[in-house]
Protein backbone atom coordinates (compact mmCIF):
# COMPACT_ATOMS: atom_id res chain seq x y z
CA UNK A 1 0.00 0.00 0.00
CA UNK A 2 1.41 3.34 -1.09
CA UNK A 3 1.07 6.33 1.27
CA UNK A 4 0.84 9.74 -0.38
CA UNK A 5 2.01 12.96 1.19
CA UNK A 6 -1.39 14.58 0.60
CA UNK A 7 -4.79 13.18 -0.08
CA UNK A 8 -6.59 14.67 -3.06
CA UNK A 9 -8.85 16.88 -0.87
CA UNK A 10 -5.91 18.08 1.20
CA UNK A 11 -3.94 18.96 -1.93
CA UNK A 12 -6.88 20.97 -3.32
CA UNK A 13 -7.16 22.83 0.01
CA UNK A 14 -3.43 23.64 0.06
CA UNK A 15 -3.51 24.86 -3.55
CA UNK A 16 -6.61 27.02 -2.89
CA UNK A 17 -4.96 28.56 0.19
CA UNK A 18 -1.76 29.27 -1.75
CA UNK A 19 -3.74 30.86 -4.59
CA UNK A 20 -5.68 33.04 -2.14
CA UNK A 21 -2.41 34.15 -0.50
CA UNK A 22 -0.91 35.09 -3.88
CA UNK A 23 -4.02 37.05 -4.87
CA UNK A 24 -4.07 38.89 -1.54
CA UNK A 25 -0.38 39.72 -1.88
CA UNK A 26 -0.86 41.11 -5.40
CA UNK A 27 -3.83 43.23 -4.32
CA UNK A 28 -2.13 44.59 -1.21
CA UNK A 29 1.08 45.41 -3.08
CA UNK A 30 -0.60 47.07 -6.05
CA UNK A 31 -0.06 50.74 -6.83
CA UNK A 32 -1.54 53.60 -4.91
CA UNK A 33 -5.04 53.47 -6.37
CA UNK A 34 -7.24 55.94 -4.50
CA UNK A 35 -4.14 57.51 -3.01
CA UNK A 36 -3.61 61.24 -2.75
CA UNK A 37 -0.17 62.88 -2.65
CA UNK A 38 0.02 65.81 -0.24
CA UNK A 39 2.93 68.25 -0.05
CA UNK A 40 3.21 70.43 3.04
CA UNK A 41 5.54 73.34 3.77
CA UNK A 42 5.75 74.45 7.41
CA UNK A 43 2.61 72.39 8.13
CA UNK A 44 0.57 74.12 5.42
CA UNK A 45 -0.67 72.13 2.42
CA UNK A 46 0.78 73.60 -0.78
CA UNK A 47 -0.17 70.76 -3.15
CA UNK A 48 -2.68 67.92 -3.13
CA UNK A 49 -3.08 65.59 -6.11
CA UNK A 50 -4.98 62.35 -6.73
CA UNK A 51 -2.38 59.93 -8.13
CA UNK A 52 -4.86 57.64 -9.85
CA UNK A 53 -5.99 60.53 -12.06
CA UNK A 54 -2.53 61.19 -13.51
CA UNK A 55 -2.03 59.99 -17.09
CA UNK A 56 1.67 60.83 -17.13
CA UNK A 57 4.23 61.81 -14.49
CA UNK A 58 3.94 65.37 -13.20
CA UNK A 59 6.91 67.35 -11.90
CA UNK A 60 6.37 70.22 -9.44
CA UNK A 61 8.91 72.60 -7.91
CA UNK A 62 8.37 73.45 -4.25
CA UNK A 63 10.14 76.37 -2.56
CA UNK A 64 10.90 75.31 0.99
CA UNK A 65 12.26 77.20 3.98
CA UNK A 66 15.90 78.34 4.21
CA UNK A 67 16.15 78.79 0.42
CA UNK A 68 15.76 75.05 -0.25
CA UNK A 69 14.03 74.07 -3.50
CA UNK A 70 12.64 70.59 -4.12
CA UNK A 71 11.49 68.98 -7.34
CA UNK A 72 8.70 66.51 -6.56
CA UNK A 73 7.64 63.93 -9.14
CA UNK A 74 4.11 62.53 -8.97
CA UNK A 75 2.93 59.53 -11.00
CA UNK A 76 0.38 56.75 -10.89
CA UNK A 77 3.07 54.62 -9.21
CA UNK A 78 3.67 57.04 -6.31
CA UNK A 79 5.59 60.17 -5.40
CA UNK A 80 9.25 61.00 -4.85
CA UNK A 81 11.59 63.91 -4.32
CA UNK A 82 13.47 63.88 -7.60
CA UNK A 83 15.86 66.73 -6.78
CA UNK A 84 16.59 68.88 -3.75
CA UNK A 85 19.33 71.36 -3.00
CA UNK A 86 19.27 70.69 0.74
CA UNK A 87 22.59 69.80 2.42
CA UNK A 88 21.75 66.24 3.56
CA UNK A 89 19.60 64.88 0.68
CA UNK A 90 17.68 62.47 2.90
CA UNK A 91 14.43 63.31 1.12
CA UNK A 92 15.93 62.20 -2.23
CA UNK A 93 17.27 58.97 -0.78
CA UNK A 94 13.81 58.03 0.50
CA UNK A 95 12.95 57.10 -3.08
CA UNK A 96 9.49 56.35 -4.44
CA UNK A 97 6.75 56.23 -1.83
CA UNK A 98 3.82 54.09 -2.95
CA UNK A 99 1.55 53.39 0.02
CA UNK A 100 -0.79 55.53 2.05
CA UNK A 101 0.97 56.55 5.24
CA UNK A 102 4.46 56.75 3.73
CA UNK A 103 6.32 60.05 3.55
CA UNK A 104 9.52 61.75 2.41
CA UNK A 105 10.71 64.59 4.65
CA UNK A 106 13.11 67.45 3.95
CA UNK A 107 13.97 68.86 7.37
CA UNK A 108 16.11 71.80 6.19
CA UNK A 109 13.36 72.91 3.79
CA UNK A 110 10.55 71.98 6.22
CA UNK A 111 8.74 70.13 3.42
CA UNK A 112 6.83 66.85 3.78
CA UNK A 113 5.64 64.73 0.86
CA UNK A 114 3.15 62.13 2.07
CA UNK A 115 0.54 59.79 0.69
CA UNK A 116 -2.99 59.61 2.05
CA UNK A 117 -5.63 57.10 1.18
CA UNK A 118 -8.09 54.56 2.38
CA UNK A 119 -5.36 52.65 4.24
CA UNK A 120 -4.26 55.66 6.28
CA UNK A 121 -5.42 55.36 9.88
CA UNK A 122 -4.70 58.52 11.84
CA UNK A 123 -5.22 56.68 15.16
CA UNK A 124 -2.00 54.67 14.67
CA UNK A 125 1.35 55.92 15.86
CA UNK A 126 3.30 53.71 13.45
CA UNK A 127 2.76 51.12 10.75
CA UNK A 128 4.99 48.13 10.04
CA UNK A 129 5.12 46.23 6.75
Amino acid sequence: MERRLFERRELLFVLAAALAAVIWLLISRSGPGGTRAVVERDGEIVLSRELGGLNEPETVEIAGANGVTLTVELSRDGARVKEADCPDGTCRRTGLITRAGESAVCLPGRVVVRLEGPKTDRSLDAETY
